[in-house]
């Protein structure tokens, strides 16, 4: 699967979770479940500053590495905000096969990642250290 397939397939399946919700009457359990990623995903936009952000998970002679703000806690936090909302919603109107594509979604959203870290490690000596030190999606626990 080709890069620009990944992210066709990341707004797809968000946009399938996100439009099979119903929104009316307002499932105000769903919003409060769902605001924390919100919240990151807007967070990590701020931080890497809105001109920068590209869909694309390659490297370019202007990308940069961004540790403050959320990306203390996570190396993705963008995707982490993503999956969190996209799980709100799970939760909120279960349904099996909405269960399917929000794992789809976070296998798509893995594999980007991992596609980024490893331009990342070739780009920043530095690159490696942080990823033994803050996790992927999750925090890590640190002793």
């Amino acid at each position: 699967m080709g890069l620009w397939s990944l992210v066709f397939a990341q707004f797809l399946l968000a946009a399938a979770l996100t439009l099979t919700t119903r929104w009316w009457p307002v499932p105000w359990f769903v919003l409060l479940l769902s605001t924390p990623g919100i919240v990151l995903a807007v967070w990590a936009w701020a931080e890497m500053g809105l001109r920068k952000i590209r869909v694309h998970p390659s490297t370019t002679d202007a990308t940069r590495l961004v540790m403050s703000g959320p990306y203390r806690f996570v190396r993705h936090p963008m995707y982490a905000g993503l999956l969190w909302f996209t799980a709100a919603l799970v939760v909120g109107e279960y349904a099996w096969w909405r269960l399917c594509l929000w794992v789809v979604l976070l296998l798509v959203l893995r594999t980007k990642a991992v596609y980024e870290e490893s331009e990342m490690r070739s780009r920043f000596v530095e690159y490696a250290d942080y990823c033994r030190t803050v996790g992927r999606f999750l925090p890590i626990a640190r002793a």
